[in-house]
């Protein structure tokens, strides 16, 4: 594994949305003041462990909640929030008809396609234009693709996003992806083939 990049992945903070139970997709939710804490937290995990910031190209999904969380990092870590580059492959798993919706409201506005997405959550697709893990994949393994051999990359993305991304990166099977924690307060590094948390144990 070392032609892939090294990788410091990073979640979003909590939003008004994450603590409510109402899946966000591609729409926006801005930051709780506990994501802005998780925001801080990651952001000094990160300073602790990356000393030469000049050679790790920022990314970050362009929906607000990212750019939020990238702009508290920043801030704490000295990072030069300019430096962001926003690619749309990297938004979250779009959600369709889904979107903004708890899973009681999803159980009882579509119980038959709920009960389609629990018999194979991998490959359903979500009906009105969402998409399903393989697609996500495609995108983000788009993007994966185009990185330069052995460089280092800030990436501030989402929680299904992420966990495919180390689907990707690590070569996990679909059921260990989705089994993968997607925490609002840790970064991950992912480096020659395995990942690890940066949170102090």
């Amino acid at each position: 594994m070392n032609n892939m990049p090294e990788i410091f992945l990073v979640r979003h903070g909590e939003t008004m949305w994450n603590r409510i139970g109402r899946h966000q997709g591609q729409l926006e939710s801005v930051l709780t003041l506990e994501g802005i804490r998780q925001a801080k937290s990651v952001g000094l995990q990160l300073k602790q462990q990356i000393k030469e910031w000049d050679t790790i190209h920022l990314f970050c999904s362009p929906l607000f909640r990212c750019r939020q969380t990238a702009a508290v990092i920043s801030d704490v870590a000295g990072i030069n929030f300019e430096q962001f580059i926003y690619d749309e492959r990297l938004k979250e798993r779009c959600f369709g008809s889904w979107e903004g919706l708890t899973d009681e409201e999803i159980i009882v506005q579509h119980s038959n396609d709920w009960a389609m997405r629990q018999r194979d959550p991998w490959n359903y697709i979500i009906p009105g234009g969402g998409e399903n893990y393989p697609s996500l994949a495609t995108r983000v393994g788009n993007w994966l693709d185009e990185q330069e051999i052995n460089s280092r990359i800030l990436l501030v993305s989402h929680g299904q996003t992420g966990r495919v991304l180390r689907f990707l990166y690590l070569g996990l099977s679909p059921l260990e992806a989705l089994n993968l924690p997607v925490p609002q307060n840790i970064a991950y590094r992912l480096f020659e083939g395995e990942s690890k948390s940066l949170a102090v144990e």
